[in-house]
């Protein structure tokens, strides 16, 4: 055989291709289709080996070309890495953004006398503090639902404001604004913080320096030293939205000031800290407290020992329940005002006009005092829980 026999042999050889016979092409076809299968058995036998569960021996290692390889190694395993980078973005976003949306926030703006604590978007009050003013008050509590429930200056009452504190100390005049009235003058803010309580509610609060001076010291450089009183006020502002609870808790640690050598706490039966209320309460709202007092409310006005006064109500065709609470420290006897003609009021008093407080200069005295708004109807029961609950977080 000479040494190109085996070149000749080969399916395409000159040969072959010379010879033009039907025996000729069959063999030639039939050579061609024996490598085509031959072909598809390695590749049927690669794809069985690469995709061989684990644990049993192959019959023959799969060598991926050099671009699979880079492939597979760098490029697949880094877009896995995105996909799952980008998914715990995503996951932290949205957490951040509900606790966001969950979180309190107070802003200052001085130049307008305003402190606004909103939850998320949404806001919540409205503590107004102007210089020209006779006092700081709440001007704004809003519901979870959307419904301012108090009401600042009517035209029946201009000195209403809201949620406010005022008693007349020496006999001067802090609640009504005439005849030459007290001024409840806001010196300076002394701490404000945000953040969540020891139950994990959304919480704000804020304290402020007030000196209470008869109006015509209102303006004195060194108020300190002609004040009757000097209070230091704490606001705190919970929500509870699984309750539908806002809470405000309004604080006035007070001492008696260097206006006087003695002051004598004293007021009307209304004087405290009251609240004027929606007018579509006016007539028509049920008073309750925590003594079952019948009746209440239905005369012109009541003055009433209790633990707790509630009010009830629509506002914007919906129910809502507000609530004053006091406790057995403060100082005085708690007593609340409640009246639904010609307007509904709601306050909570020490009993001052039967009961006066008297205190030496420098002496101090506490006031603590609880206002919950729901956006229903909440009956007695569920009231008296929650005012045993804030007694127990107060450690009382």
């Amino acid at each position: 055989m000479t040494p190109n026999h085996k070149h000749d042999m080969s399916p395409d050889s000159e040969a072959e291709k010379s010879i033009d016979t039907p025996a000729v092409h069959g063999a030639r076809r039939s050579r061609r289709r024996n490598s085509r299968q031959k072909k598809y058995a390695r590749i049927t036998t690669d794809l069985r080996t690469f995709l061989r569960p684990e644990g049993r021996a192959p019959r023959r290692q799969l060598q991926p070309a050099p671009e699979f390889r880079l492939r597979s190694a760098t490029i697949l395993p880094s877009f896995a890495h995105k996909v799952l980078l980008a998914l715990l973005l995503f996951v932290s976003g949205v957490a951040g953004a509900a606790e966001s949306a969950s979180a309190l926030t107070l802003t200052v703006d001085e130049a307008r006398g305003e402190l606004d604590v909103r939850l998320g978007e949404r806001r919540l009050l409205v503590y107004s503090f102007a210089t020209n003013q006779f006092k700081p008050y709440v001007r704004e509590l809003w519901s979870l639902q959307g419904a301012n429930v108090l009401r600042d200056a009517p035209a029946d009452h201009l000195h209403h404001h809201g949620l406010m504190y005022a008693i007349r100390p020496n006999g001067v005049n802090f609640w009504e604004e005439r005849d030459q009235p007290g001024v409840e003058k806001p010196i300076r803010f002394l701490d404000r913080q945000s953040g969540r309580d020891a139950q994990g509610r959304p919480k704000a609060s804020f304290t402020q320096l007030i000196d209470w001076v008869a109006d015509s010291n209102r303006w004195a450089a060194d108020s300190e030293s002609l004040a009757l009183l000097v209070e230091r006020r704490t606001i705190t502002l919970t929500v509870d939205e699984p309750s539908g609870e806002v809470a405000v808790r309004w604080q006035g640690r007070f001492q008696a000031g260097h206006g006087a050598d003695r002051v004598k706490l004293q007021g009307s039966v209304y004087n405290g800290l009251g609240l004027r209320l929606p007018q579509s309460f006016d007539l028509v709202a049920h008073h309750f407290n925590s003594e079952s007092t019948p009746g209440l409310g239905t005369q012109k006005s009541d003055i009433t020992p209790a633990r707790w006064s509630a009010v009830t109500h629509e506002i914007l065709g919906r129910d809502h329940t507000l609530v004053l609470m006091g406790q057995p420290a403060n100082a005085g006897a708690t007593h609340f005002f409640t009246m639904l003609k010609p307007f509904t009021y709601l306050s909570v008093t020490q009993n001052l006009e039967k009961a006066p407080l008297e205190y030496n200069r420098g002496d101090p005295f506490d006031l603590d005092y609880l206002l919950l708004v729901y956006p229903d109807k909440r009956p007695a029961e569920q009231i008296e829980a929650r005012h045993g609950q804030w007694l127990k977080e107060r450690g009382r």
